[in-house]
């Protein structure tokens, strides 16, 4: 597979920008531009998003109610997520101003929501309309974010980074505003980077969470990956800033370090993998002045579940050390997995087109599949295959190393029977 292929098929900065701000608990994102922008990240972003559904606003007992989908009509199209203004010829001439207000206007009126973010599309960041005076005449301070370009053949990363610190930058003064001093008994960490769009993010931050509370430590947010508002004015009770994916948090980390004082720490990677790990949590411990000898000693019972059901299959087939693999993600995805499938299962990195198994998409497994290609895909970012979680996984941290390293074992088995 060439690398024009691929990036063909790589999400840009505008899906990026959407799944940010989608991330964030009770919002709504509308995106201004034509219905072609629009149906892929409304459909996809039905099954990923952390709150699908979308509530009346509370009225009498204040008990919300969900609205119904015929509801649903204006702007949404009669679906949950991501309403649009539909765009035409005629407004990329006369403006959107009129329609942006509309659409501000009805679902203010209609839909119960902490946040709203408006995202232009390519076509309608040309058009120049001044629609963040708009947005502040229509909504309360710090409820709301604009986002006027979303970039032009930019990845991914760069537009989820953009726009979480957009949603910093324009809800942080009025959230922090007068906050008071926190009162601590423990030492806290916000995460910054990860996103909904990672295949297993429900877990990952599930598992993180565990490991940190193992360390005596409280995770207190994580923007763009199920926190809410609420959540965000509490980002300065923190005693450390956790960078887990570099190219998503590094420029919100240290916009925070600039306004609220709060220092960061740098991950090289998602830790995937026992070693990246342990590494992540000793250094973070030693800099909080912690232990993390309770997470070493979890970490090494797994390591010899792990070893044991490693010696097993390679008794039997010699495998996985040498087997194929190719990693498709973010440039520290990449080198996360490769590190762990090389150093610990002894796995050989290879190109797309070559390799047995296949940590990528569904994009891109779909493609190879289309191919007749033999391999065994296993996804590590969205959109899916269509498989339903009702137990959340993870490929972070301990229990994301027993787990990536099962899939691998069944992947290679499966491949070879």
């Amino acid at each position: 597979m060439t690398a024009d292929c691929l990036k063909r098929i790589s999400p840009d900065a505008l899906t990026g920008m959407i799944f940010a701000l989608e991330g964030m608990r009770n919002t709504v994102v509308l995106l201004n531009g034509p219905m072609g922008c629009r149906f892929y990240h409304s459909t996809t972003s039905q099954f990923i998003t952390v709150r699908p559904l979308l509530y009346l606003p509370a009225e009498g007992s204040g008990e919300r109610v969900p609205v119904d989908y015929n509801y649903l009509n204006d702007w949404f199209f009669r679906q949950e997520r991501v309403p649009c203004t539909y765009l035409d010829g005629y407004d990329y001439v006369y403006g959107t101003r009129e329609k942006v207000a509309a659409a501000m206007t009805y679902i203010r009126e209609n839909v119960d929501f902490d946040l709203f973010a408006i995202i232009n599309s390519p076509g309608a960041a040309l058009i120049g309309d001044d629609l963040t005076e708009l947005t502040r005449s229509l909504l309360p301070e710090g409820h709301a974010v604009m986002l006027e370009s979303p970039g032009f053949s930019e990845p991914f990363e760069e537009g989820y980074a953009e726009a979480l610190l957009a949603l910093l930058e324009q809800t942080g003064p009025a959230l922090w505003r007068d906050r008071p001093a926190p009162e601590k008994q423990k030492k806290r960490v916000n995460l910054l980077g990860i996103s909904i769009w990672h295949r297993y993010f429900e877990g990952d931050l599930k598992e993180l969470k565990r490991l940190f509370a193992l360390c005596g430590i409280v995770v207190t947010a994580c923007p763009c990956a199920g926190s809410s508002l609420a959540d965000l004015a509490l980002l300065g009770d923190a005693d450390l800033n956790v960078v887990v994916y570099p190219e998503t948090g590094t420029a919100a980390a240290r916009f925070l370090e600039e306004h609220l004082g709060t220092p960061c720490y740098l991950c090289s990677g998602p830790p995937v993998g026992f070693d990246a790990t342990e590494r992540m949590f000793s250094e973070i411990c030693a800099i909080l002045g912690l232990s993390d000898a309770a997470l070493k000693t979890e970490s090494e019972r797994a390591r010899a579940l792990a070893w044991y059901k490693i010696h097993q299959v390679y008794t039997m087939s010699g495998k996985p050390k040498g087997l194929s693999f190719y990693v498709g993600g973010s440039p520290s995805q990449k080198a996360a997995y490769t590190t762990f499938l090389s150093d610990y299962l002894a796995m050989n990195a290879a190109e797309a087109d070559g390799a047995e198994l296949v940590f990528a998409d569904a994009n891109l497994i779909s493609e190879l599949m289309l191919r007749n290609r033999t391999f065994c895909g296993i996804e590590i970012n969205q959109p899916g295959m269509g498989y339903i979680d009702l137990i959340p996984k993870t490929h972070l941290g301990i229990e994301g190393a027993l787990f990536l390293t099962e899939q691998v074992l069944n992947g290679m088995m499966s491949r070879l029977s």
